[in-house]
């Protein structure tokens, strides 16, 4: 099933995942996280909501045999206190507040080559999410 086709199952997945999360089955969460990441980038979960998950968005790319863009992810997390993000999205700004000036270069460089690899990843996860008949 292509996305358009798709769009339902995903609007209730999004509800789920913002009002229970622990209720996603594995296939359900893995596009829960990896979704964001292909419409919006790898930054935008470190800035926006998405880094509440970031461990189990991880796994999910390693589910998908995308470590490339997990290491990305990795890469992102070591410039945070502890090698993680906070979870608390306000915290988590806090945590970025001067990163423009101290890993601009660097996070445009991971940018860079997460939006390179971003069309492989969205194909990935639409045969994945059609081998598991997420419905």
């Amino acid at each position: 099933m292509t996305r358009d086709e798709l769009q339902p199952v995903w609007e209730k997945i999004v509800d789920i995942g913002f009002s229970d999360y622990e209720k996603l089955t594995k296939a359900e969460r893995v596009w829960f996280n990896v979704e964001p990441l292909i419409t919006d980038g790898i930054v935008d979960h470190y800035i926006n909501y998405g880094a509440e998950h970031n461990a189990d968005t991880i796994e999910d790319l390693e589910t998908l045999e995308f470590t490339n863009v997990a290491n990305l992810m990795r890469k992102m997390n070591s410039k945070f206190p502890n090698g993680a993000p906070a979870t608390d999205i306000e915290k988590r700004a806090e945590q970025m507040e001067n990163w423009d000036e101290k890993h601009g270069e660097f996070i445009e460089n991971i940018d860079k080559e997460f939006w390179g690899l971003s069309n492989e990843l969205e194909k990935k996860l639409y045969l994945y999410v059609n081998e598991m008949n997420v419905s």
